[in-house]
């Protein structure tokens, strides 16, 4: 159960891409209001409003960089939200470990620290981690202490649940689920993208597909397609020189897909409209329908359903403790949560680990 404590320490500490995000002090309970009022009680125990935003705060690190700007106060919303049942768990947590009376070493905590240390590549200290993510010591151990705890009160009944997912658990998934591990028909294909706003005149058409066509006379003399995608393309797929993995007949727009699947291998496009704006594309191979024998993909489906086996555990734990605490919100600026916001590990994708490459990696609309 490594893994589990490892990831909530993780997101605690900010450590997913996006650390140091600008404008992550926007991420707290509206109004300019008092950080040190309680707006939680769990039992009698209190959590205040400079709790909940700081913990905002540090889960908004976990948000990428170029999340759309209209995604934003949604992801704000629900980090707000995780935020808040992150904490009321860690109390629930802390009162249920005082009760039992178990004891967490300061040597199973200095474990965790190197499991942390191992899990993010070994050149980062635990000290470092923390430091960075502008939170105290004694938080950070704090948290080590409850998920160990959580660990050990649970262990017997999650190696249960996890030995429940045999060679049959895994077999009934593959076939109850074969479209997950089916690579389907496509062609692979790159584009650079001229996009046009929804609103622009014909003007400004004109000059895009001008732009578009300059390019695709650029590329017929001999410039480096992916070079030019990283400099020219609007596309996210720019990123990896507009490569845009292999296109699924159905998923683009018709002008778009008759293109890429008329051109022969290797041929350049003519500039060809659509929704978005205005494409150059480079035709790759055809990819044939396959199905992926289970023994290559036996792993990861064992792994995503011992993962949900021990969610389900876990979850089942903590809405017990939940159900037998009094919870009061007492600040109308901080939402009211039933649990299932907090933070938990990442799913492991249970589908074709060879396809990864092949997938689409962005749609030419993006």
């Amino acid at each position: 159960m490594k893994q589990t404590w490892v990831w909530l320490v993780a997101l605690l500490l900010g450590l997913a891409v996006g650390c140091g995000k600008k404008g992550v002090q926007e991420v707290r309970p509206r109004g300019n209001l008092d950080d040190n009022e309680v707006v939680i009680r769990v039992d009698q125990a209190g959590i205040t409003r400079g709790q909940v935003r700081a913990e905002a705060q540090r889960m908004f690190r976990s948000v990428p960089d170029n999340l759309p700007p209209e995604q934003v106060e949604i992801a704000q919303q629900r980090i707000l939200a995780g935020a808040v049942d992150n904490l009321i768990t860690r109390q629930l947590l802390r009162a249920e470990m005082g009760r039992s009376g178990l004891l967490i070493s300061q040597d199973d905590i200095e474990a965790a620290k190197k499991q942390l240390e191992e899990a993010f590549g070994g050149g980062t200290s635990w000290m470092t981690m923390v430091a960075s993510a502008g939170i105290s010591v004694e938080q950070f151990e704090d948290n080590i202490r409850l998920d160990i705890f959580k660990n050990k009160v649970l262990e017997k009944d999650m190696d249960a649940a996890i030995a429940k997912m045999d060679e049959e658990a895994v077999a009934k998934y593959y076939n109850e689920n074969l479209e997950m591990f089916t690579i389907p028909e496509g062609r692979a294909a790159s584009h650079i993208l001229v996009r046009v706003a929804a609103d622009a005149d014909e003007a400004a058409k004109a000059d895009a597909r001008a732009k578009a066509e300059g390019i695709r006379k650029a590329l017929l003399e001999g410039a480096d397609f992916a070079e030019l995608a990283k400099t020219e393309s609007q596309c996210a797929s720019r990123a990896q020189g507009g490569n845009l993995g292999v296109v699924v007949r159905g998923r683009e727009a018709p002008a778009f897909e008759e293109a890429v699947f008329s051109l022969e291998e290797g041929a350049l496009s003519e500039v060809v409209e659509s929704p978005v704006g205005f494409h150059v594309i480079l035709a790759g191979g055809f990819q044939e329908r396959e199905v992926v024998p289970l023994e290559k993909v036996e792993t990861n489906i064992r792994t995503a359903l011992q993962h949900g086996a021990k969610q389900e555990v876990l979850g089942a734990y903590l809405r017990d403790l939940r159900e037998k605490a009094l919870i009061k919100y007492e600040s109308p600026d901080v939402p009211e949560t039933d649990g299932t916001a907090v933070a938990e590990e990442a799913p492991p994708e249970p589908g074709v680990p060879e396809a990864a490459a092949a997938a689409p990696t962005a749609t030419a609309e993006e």
